[in-house]
């Protein structure tokens, strides 16, 4: 569940970018010039996941790296990478999803590192409800369903539905960018929801709802378990600005390592630079912690992508039509840029 709270957002997300910019030029006022960056998150408002570039902040590392970070947020989930190419930010935190419809639609996108590692998403039901691999058709069958329009969903739903054995409009999807899945879903209003594990049962938790939350993960019905969001700039600024890509994962890879470690404190953090966002800090919290054993891959590495999960990810939207070709994986990533 991603909170939406566009008024408030729009003023809280430009104050703090600005005060967070002020803050770090204050401290290198005497130091050298610092690399101005600004990184553009792949939601309207901030929420646990920025957590790393948060820490990144407080803790001084972009400052020791000399760099000076403000964020950014889309006006909805689908136009960060549109952000990127035209120059309105430099980094970005996009879906793997994203990336493979962009680089089909001939957009100039380059991943420089994986955020999560593995796929934790699923469609969610109130407590009480049945919903299993063998009865999806049953269940699913003509009811709503919830989605923002993210690309992340649109491919990983048609696993969902091929398992089943139903086509798309044999059920009802509702897609609204600037909804609330949970609430929907808790009231009645949908069926199903989908989202991650990591902010579906936090929201869960934090409504009080007697029973248990049901949930459906997408791997167990054939969706392909490959990392869900990553680190992205343009091939143009990554060709000009190497130093600085380098410069922002190391800083950001050091506060992830310190979020881990610390994942109180790195909530707290996050609640302190986004004080409006509509987040408490249990929701915070438990986002955080169930967010870190995604993290790392199974050799304990940060960051690193892999041939095998771009080709695994293009062949999986090709074969729900999000994209008419599969590339060579180096069409998407790079790893040159990690610390």
């Amino acid at each position: 569940m991603k909170i939406n709270r566009l008024t408030a957002l729009a003023m809280t997300g430009s104050l703090l970018a600005s005060s967070l910019a002020v803050a770090v030029g204050t401290l290198g006022a005497a130091a050298a010039p610092l690399t101005k960056v600004t990184f553009v998150y792949d939601f309207p408002g901030p929420d646990f996941e920025l957590i790393p570039v948060v820490v990144a902040q407080d803790q001084g590392y972009f400052r020791a790296a000399g760099l000076d970070v403000s964020v950014k947020f889309p006006p909805d989930t689908s136009t960060t990478t549109k952000m990127l190419t035209t120059g309105a930010g430099q980094i970005g935190f996009i879906t793997t999803t994203d990336m493979g419809v962009a680089v089909n639609a001939g957009a100039p996108m380059l991943s420089v590192a994986n955020y999560s590692m593995r796929n934790n998403w699923a469609v969610f039901a109130k407590p009480g409800t049945k919903l299993t691999a063998s009865n999806l058709k049953a269940e699913l069958k003509g009811k709503k369903i919830f989605s923002y329009g993210d690309t992340w969903t649109e491919a990983m739903l048609p696993f969902v539905l091929r398992h089943a054995g139903l086509s798309a409009n044999q059920v009802n999807v509702v897609t609204d960018p600037t909804g609330n899945d949970l609430t929907d879903l808790l009231a009645g209003r949908v069926n199903f929801s989908t989202s991650t594990t990591n902010y579906e049962i936090p929201g869960f938790v934090g409504s009080h709802t007697k029973g248990k939350l049901v949930e459906l993960l997408g791997t167990a019905v054939g969706a392909p378990d490959i990392p869900i969001w990553v680190y992205a700039v343009t091939r143009g600024y990554a060709s000009a600005h190497g130093a600085t890509v380098r410069a922002f994962l190391s800083a950001v890879k050091k506060a992830t390592i310190w979020a881990v470690h610390n994942p109180a404190r790195a909530a707290t953090d996050f609640d302190k630079t986004y004080p409006q966002s509509g987040y408490t800090n249990a929701y915070n919290a438990l986002g955080w912690r169930l967010t870190i054993p995604f993290l790392t891959n199974s050799h304990g590495q940060y960051f690193t992508q892999t041939s095998a999960q771009w080709l695994t990810l293009a062949r999986a939207l090709k074969s729900v039509h999000l994209i008419s070709k599969v590339p060579a994986p180096s069409a998407y990533y790079t790893n040159k840029f990690q610390p």
